[in-house]
């Protein structure tokens, strides 16, 4: 049978099929429920036998000038299903066809069902994405060869992507360029171990959304299991990539960590660094709630920190620096010692980052004042996926699965998977 023959065969199934499904529809054998379902089953059945018409028309293309040994069956899964198809092992041994379709293992998944495994891997736990293809595509994979290949893929995205042209947009010449940094827990087999995240923008991309919420368009996430010395580098090598020194002004913001303005000076000694206004606010309350009493319940720890917060934005920390020092005096002999350390590390920590906290400057020059950015960074790249109940990462599968994570979130997952770039 020729493939005409074959295709109007398989056309006049499917019209058979639909006629049927309409005669039992009319007839009231078929709940209205359950029509949606019936037909999807009869487009899949179609798809499948689809997709084997067409890989074998392929295949004789790929070997056209080919000298071919043999023609064996395989069965590749699509996301239409097993689909049975014959084609040509050359002589040297090769498979063209499962060359072109990229498949994976001895299972035969194409690309296109790799690509929706590691997609929905960046956001599920590999057994709930196990459980979503078996509901929606019929596809039956294990939990553990939905990690293998979200694992492979993030593999293939941490040795790829760095070296990936640059997607458009990225450049801050003449601009102000902000990078914020952070750190967050996240669960390995050994315990918990921080992972360092950051944000990058251009701080002009900087909109209000309708409802009134904060959107930074033009940006990148950032994430790394490095200690501080390695994750500095990728920052300046990230720096760089945006043109840091084309920059009309470069801003490195951090919740004040040591590690954080190190990090800046070394790398960007010309940056204006800024310590989040909302952990500095989290600092007041912790010294208020030392001197004063607990924040839910004390009127005067309310009180003071309401009006040294507003001393606080308006970048007046040494009248905040000076009633923190007056109620040490006041409190000294009433408060624990414990208490009186906490006063002590705090009023440590405005001193230390004063130069930081010019909020009122920084609002002039319309520079963010919160880290916002890199929250969301934690939340986004680390605390939705990785941070799951039961969750213990390899530290190897944490990487992978981290890069396969930022290749989503950076808007780089067709370099990732070329098929998407034919048909989108």
């Amino acid at each position: 049978m020729n493939n005409d023959e074959l295709v109007d065969q398989m056309v006049e199934r499917l019209g058979g099929e639909i006629k049927s499904l309409i005669a039992d529809i009319q007839g009231g054998r078929i709940p209205v429920a359950s029509i949606e379902a019936l037909v999807r089953q009869e487009l899949w059945h179609f798809g499948a036998e689809a997709m084997g018409v067409l890989l074998e028309a392929r295949d004789e293309v790929l070997v056209a000038h080919r000298p071919v040994k043999e023609r064996p069956t395989r069965t590749i899964v699509t996301l239409f299903g097993p689909v049975d198809v014959a084609r040509s092992r050359c002589l040297d041994g090769s498979y063209p066809l499962d060359e072109a379709l990229g498949l994976q293992g001895r299972q035969g998944w194409t690309a296109t069902v790799q690509e929706a495994v590691s997609l929905l891997s960046c956001e599920s736990g590999f057994g709930t994405v196990s459980d979503i293809l078996k509901r929606l595509l019929g596809l039956s994979i294990s939990d553990a060869r939905v990690q293998d290949v979200a694992e492979q893929a993030g593999q293939e995205a941490a040795e790829v992507l760095p070296s990936s042209p640059r997607r458009e947009g990225l450049d801050a010449s003449g601009k102000t360029l902000v990078l914020a940094t952070d750190g967050c827990q996240a669960p390995q087999r050994d315990g918990w171990h921080e992972v360092k995240v950051g944000t990058v923008y251009i701080n002009e991309s900087r909109v209000k959304t309708a409802g009134r919420r904060g959107k930074v368009l033009v940006k990148e996430y950032l994430a790394s299991l490095d200690a501080a010395p390695g994750w500095g580098e990728q920052l300046r090598r990230t720096g760089e990539l945006w043109k840091a020194d084309k920059a009309r002004r470069v801003v490195f913001m951090g919740d004040g960590a040591p590690w954080i303005w190190n990090l800046a000076e070394e790398h960007f000694p010309q940056a204006i660094e800024i310590v989040d206004y909302f952990h500095a606010v989290e600092h007041l309350w912790d010294a208020g709630e030392a001197l004063w009493g607990n924040r839910d319940t004390s009127v005067g720890t309310q009180g003071w920190v309401r009006r040294n917060r507003r001393l606080l934005k308006k970048g007046r920390v040494d009248l905040v620096i000076a009633a923190m020092e007056r109620g040490q005096r006041q409190r000294s002999p009433h408060i624990s010692e414990s208490a009186a350390c906490i006063v002590r590390r705090n009023l440590d920590y405005f001193r230390t980052n004063q130069h930081r906290m010019q909020y009122d400057r920084y609002r002039r020059l319309k520079l963010p004042i919160g880290t916002g950015a890199v929250e969301g960074s934690c939340k986004f790249v680390v605390q939705s996926r990785f941070k799951k109940p039961g969750a213990r990462w390899s530290e190897p599968g944490l990487r992978r699965m981290l890069a396969l994570k930022l290749a989503r979130l950076n808007n780089q997952w067709e370099t990732l998977w070329p098929h998407l770039r034919l048909t989108g």
